[in-house]
């Protein structure tokens, strides 16, 4: 079958990294979900251990292949195939999301997943994108994802895949990204804090005093700086926005 490049299709075929992202997920009798199954390399692994697997698969020619490839469990009722867009179709309710990942739409899937209350999740991303999910503040790949995720879960790269594990071969390097969905800093006024924390990201070159006093002007609020006014959005810690969000 001839992968898709439009789809972003680079499949994991390394045994080893798969074995590892289910071993790192503790898939024990869970219900989980897999979105961009392909040709079911992981799928496989998750069904041995799985209580239940749902996979989202957007590409009809994987669908079709799927569902012959494993129609006894199908069968069985532990495999539900589902065609869609991951990013359009409501996600049904499991304990874990274990998958590999589209590079492509890492960013709008991650924040779907971290908003959908599942209790851990094993991501594979790019290396690069992983990076800037864990990063902490000081560091060049520190931003707008690595604040807003530390509101909803705590997040660590376990391996790097190299992108030779992959076919077709990818221009990058992959990582294992384990998330706990347990908030590593607390927020209690959300919108305010992701809106705050986008708003002062897309504006990385100004003094944090200068970016406040803007943002404060939109929403028609007061707010402190917390003593962070000279820095530079990549310097300020992740507590700093929730505070300033909470105090509104």
């Amino acid at each position: 079958m001839k992968l898709l490049k439009s789809r972003d299709q680079h499949i994991l075929k390394d045994k080893r990294y798969l074995k590892k992202i289910v071993s790192v997920a503790e898939v024990r009798d869970d219900v989980v979900l897999e979105v961009g199954c392909g040709p079911g390399n992981l799928t496989s692994l998750l069904l041995k251990k799985a209580k239940k697997v749902y996979g989202i698969e957007k590409d009809r020619r994987f669908v079709e292949l799927l569902k012959k490839k494993f129609s006894g469990y199908i069968e069985e009722g532990k495999l539900e195939i589902i065609e869609g867009d991951a990013l359009k179709v409501e996600f049904p309710e499991c304990d874990k999301f274990v998958s590999n990942i589209p590079f492509s739409i890492s960013s709008p899937l991650t924040f779907k997943v971290l908003k959908h209350g599942f209790k851990l999740s094993v991501v594979t991303y790019q290396k690069e994108f992983a990076e800037r999910l864990v990063a902490r503040e000081g560091s060049k790949k520190y931003g707008r994802l690595s604040v807003i995720a530390k509101a909803y879960c705590k997040a660590e790269i376990v391996d790097i895949i190299p992108r030779y594990a992959f076919k077709p071969v990818p221009k990058v390097d992959a990582a294992i990204v384990k998330i706990v969905h347990e908030p590593e800093i607390k927020v209690e006024n959300l919108e305010v804090f992701e809106d705050l924390v986008t708003f002062v990201f897309s504006r990385r070159r100004k003094k944090f005093s200068k970016i406040l006093e803007e943002w404060c002007e939109k929403r028609k609020v007061r707010v402190s700086d917390m003593g962070y006014g000279d820095e530079r959005p990549e310097k300020i810690p992740p507590e700093v926005f929730a505070e300033i969000a909470d105090s509104l």
